[in-house]
């Protein structure tokens, strides 16, 4: 049987990079939460969501759907 040491301390460069890191990787969680709550994305999930059933009962294709959520979301 191998012995692994487990060596969860990090090295200063590590540090270092992480508290760069750190900034950046915020700013990227805020834009894609902001992208993720906006109404239009909102709308191409739901659009996404419905199967292609749902959407031929309502007279539409995929793309119609879509293409009506851009022309009326001003």
């Amino acid at each position: 049987m191998a012995f692994q040491t487990d060596n969860t301390l990090i090295s200063n460069r590590e540090m270092m990079i992480e508290l760069v890191l750190t900034p950046f990787r915020a700013i990227g969680r805020w834009f894609i939460s902001l992208a993720e709550n906006n109404s239009r994305t909102q709308a191409l999930h739901q659009i996404n969501n419905m199967t292609d059933a749902d959407l031929a009962a309502r007279g539409l294709t995929r793309a119609e759907a879509v293409n009506m959520m851009f022309r009326h979301d001003a």
